[in-house]
């Protein structure tokens, strides 16, 4: 008899979690590249331009602006067009603008006007991005692997925002600080590649207008958020643990660099915050098997916040301080890094397909209502009380925002359904079982 060899079937993977890869690979490089334009931007209008620090101020708020006017209107546009090709043609377009500096600046004729310019579209571009790839996610993955999803493409952010800054310095020392954009360029087309192989396709809808009006479209996201308790509750703790959180960002390089004298060293308790936000990440789909979503948040939260006090009462040796600093920084950005996959996580499921957009434009804006806020009351207080001063005011802020997640609402929330695809605009909150979801 002729004996044949059985080959072990190979699994394959789904079509859906291959498109995810292709999307989660194109946004870790895109975000990497973004970090280098961050701190090239303004570094090169400080030592190319020689701008004041009110041109600074301008260029910063210009880039932030966009945050809080462009999600509504944005979310019902991406609600109704493909998502894939929006994302490709907003990345083609990002490629451009970020090119347009260094070529500018070759030319002899790159002023503060177009800094302005690049940093008003670049922060319009990258709430589109994000609302799109966060409303796109859904349609790529089943239900039961939206938290693994979240966890990936948060860990990738994390790692970015790790790596990113150091990487900027070394090519801003190498090319200078225009030519340091030409690694951003490559990044949108890296990543414009990497979503142009998506197979994944989402015809075009058209805006449908409840009785002739645009209102009732522009709020759904809105309504969704704000009419699901727990998601509101959510939305609400965000808002103010951001605006807690600027405070301290304001905060942290006074008092490490210049109260504590850690000079480049201030570096590596960024490096560890960012390593504490990747960990938190990955750690926060076995969090949210094991306590649910709720509680989930919960538990992220109260790690966070108490965290940030190591930083303040860090003292001693000039190593004590940076080893203490770098242990609370890091220790909050996990519970940060949690916190994040969690809420998004919830949001996905709390809301029907046709709002995917609409609900993550709407509880952006309110999670990020409050940053200026934050970051001008931390430079105020600062300037009146001190840098450690505000590093033990800012996370006693955060213990308090924790109120709304300590409710019934938020507590008793363990498993969310995934809403139906043919569930109509508005509906009433998503259902929710009280038992825990296996596993």
């Amino acid at each position: 008899m002729r004996h044949t060899r059985l080959r072990p079937e190979r699994r394959r993977t789904p079509t859906g979690e291959r498109d995810f890869r292709r999307l989660w690979a194109g946004d870790a490089v895109s975000q990497l590249g973004s970090q280098i334009t961050l701190f090239a931007l303004p570094y090169t209008a400080v030592s190319v331009l020689h701008a004041p620090g009110g041109q600074l101020g301008l260029l910063q708020a210009l880039y932030t602006l966009p945050f809080l006017l462009v999600p509504l209107p944005v979310g019902l546009w991406l609600d109704h067009r493909p998502l894939r090709g929006v994302l490709i043609a907003v990345h083609l377009c990002c490629a451009l603008l970020v090119l347009s500096v260094p070529l500018a600046s070759a030319a002899g004729t790159l002023g503060l006007a177009q800094l302005h310019l690049v940093a008003a579209l670049g922060g319009a571009a990258t709430v589109t991005a994000e609302i799109a790839m966060f409303a796109l996610l859904p349609r790529l993955v089943a239900a039961d692997r939206l938290a693994w999803a979240n966890s990936r493409l948060n860990a990738g952010l994390a790692v970015a925002v790790t790596a990113g800054p150091g990487l900027a310095v070394w090519l801003t020392t190498l090319l200078g600080a225009p030519n340091a954009l030409l690694a951003d360029c490559l990044t949108y087309l890296f990543c414009a590649g990497a979503l142009g192989r998506i197979t994944h396709r989402q015809p075009s809808r058209p805006v449908r207008r409840a009785g002739g009006r645009l209102r009732p479209e522009l709020t759904a996201g809105l309504r969704v958020v704000l009419g699901y308790a727990p998601l509101r509750r959510i939305a609400v703790h965000a808002a103010l643990f951001n605006a807690c959180a600027q405070a301290v960002n304001v905060a942290l390089v006074v008092h490490l660099v210049r109260d504590q004298h850690l000079g480049g060293l201030y570096g590596v308790v960024l490096v560890c915050g960012g390593l504490g936000g990747t960990a938190g990440a990955l750690l926060a789909p076995p969090l949210i098997r094991r306590l649910g979503h709720g509680r989930a948040a919960l538990a992220a939260a109260t790690v966070a916040a108490p965290a940030f006090w190591l930083v303040p009462a860090a003292d001693g040796t000039r190593a004590t301080v940076l080893a203490v600093s770098s242990a609370g920084l890091c220790a909050g950005s996990a519970g940060a890094g949690a916190l994040g996959v969690v809420s998004t996580t919830v949001r996905h499921l709390a809301s029907p397909p046709a709002l995917h957009a609409r609900v993550s434009a709407a509880f952006r804006l309110v999670s990020f209502a409050l940053v200026p806020v934050g970051a001008l009351a931390g430079g105020l207080l600062v300037d009146g009380l001190g840098a450690r001063a505000t590093l033990w005011a800012a996370p006693a802020a955060m213990m308090t925002a924790l109120l709304p997640l300590l409710t019934r609402p938020v507590r008793a929330l363990h498993h969310v359904e995934r809403q139906d695809r043919r569930a109509q605009h508005g509906l009433p909150g998503p259902g929710v079982t009280a038992s825990r979801p296996p596993g």
